[in-house]
């Protein structure tokens, strides 16, 4: 097994940026969910299970700089002219804010994702970093290839899902990892938390994105698809990749080497 794609978000909920390595510390991938869209009348961080707009919108470092750009204008780096043109964009008074210094976010998502405006409830995300419970998510090559033979009708694109690491593997490895298991990337050592259940953001349009040479992302768009949740809700559980923690930090890269550390203790975390 080996590493197929690297990806990082900047801003919360936008689209990201494909890389061809990635740094790993305790609360992550350096950079990713480091900024979100702050809803200044709710306080609540916002996040595309709430308001897909914002998977429109994209966001990228040029060296140290962020730089977003929102539907129809400008790149724009972080300050008054880019709160500015979200607000206008989004209809209601948004800033950007950074992630580290912030506090604990919170986050809004719909009750029922058939029907958005029945009502929505809040979660509590990490300190450090606007990721919703996890550092790392991850996928499989087997995940989506299975899928897209049980329903090839549907668009199982790894951009519905948002990982960090797209693991190439064969089929049944890493499927349903248990918590507690340790893997090694390279010289990075993570372990598996939990199985990653899936939600309204499967199902989010997004839009034609540039294909990038460092990973296998489609460069057409993806539609909305309901049937992809119902899908998965009812013949996978609702569990599509896995979370987990990183234990020993470091770099990893495309193509870097996925096995399983077989001399560590598995233990439930929880």
């Amino acid at each position: 097994m080996h590493i197929r794609g690297l990806w990082r978000y900047p801003v919360k909920s936008m689209q990201g940026e494909a890389c061809a390595e990635i740094e790993l510390s305790g609360i992550g991938v350096t950079g990713d969910r480091s900024f979100g869209v702050l809803d200044v009348a709710s306080q609540t961080i916002i996040s595309a299970k709430r308001d897909g707009r914002l998977l429109e919108a994209s966001a990228r470092f040029a060296g140290p700089e962020l730089l977003v750009t929102v539907p129809g204008q400008e790149e724009l780096g972080p300050g008054a002219a880019l709160d500015q043109c979200l607000s206008s964009w989004l209809e209601r008074p948004v800033k950007l804010v950074p992630a580290p210094g912030y506090g604990t976010p919170t986050f809004e998502g719909p009750d029922d994702f058939e029907h958005e405006d029945a009502g929505h409830h809040r979660w509590e995300g990490e300190s450090g970093s606007f990721v919703d419970e996890s550092p790392l998510h991850l996928v499989t090559t087997a995940n989506l290839a299975e899928l897209a033979l049980e329903r090839p009708d549907l668009q199982w694109d790894t951009r519905r899902f948002r990982p960090n690491m797209l693991v190439d593997a064969p089929p049944g490895a890493l499927a349903s990892p248990e918590p507690g298991l340790r893997i090694l990337v390279g010289d990075v050592e993570l372990q598996v938390t939990k199985g990653c259940t899936r939600c309204v953001m499967t199902t989010r349009a997004q839009p034609a994105t540039r294909a990038e040479p460092a990973a296998p992302t489609q460069s057409d768009s993806i539609e909305r698809q309901l049937d992809v949740l119902r899908y998965l809700i009812a013949a996978h559980d609702n569990v599509v990749g896995f979370r987990a923690a990183v234990i020993r930090a470091g770099a990893v890269r495309v193509g870097d080497s996925v096995t399983v550390n077989t001399q560590a203790p598995v233990r439930a975390t929880g």
